[in-house]
């Protein structure tokens, strides 16, 4: 899909510049996202953030237990 009609950015290359490094919509220029009209900066945002999160995997960690700190005082 286009997302700048403007410069001819399809999703596919926002995809490829955020694994390439892009995070932020500025990191995008070099594509020519925002240069001219700027109406396509919204969904840019929402394609790079797509990006970003399926190519970023979340470190998890274990939830912790809950202690009883009232028992203390029984």
């Amino acid at each position: 899909m286009y997302v700048c009609i403007c410069n001819a950015v399809t999703e596919k290359d926002i995809h490829h510049a955020a694994a390439n490094g892009a995070r932020r919509v500025r990191d995008l220029r070099v594509l020519g996202v925002t240069a001219d009209c700027g109406k396509c900066a919204c969904a840019a945002k929402c394609c790079l953030d797509q990006a970003l999160t399926s190519t970023v995997n979340p470190v998890r960690r274990p939830t912790p237990t809950p202690t009883r700190h009232m028992e203390a005082f029984a």
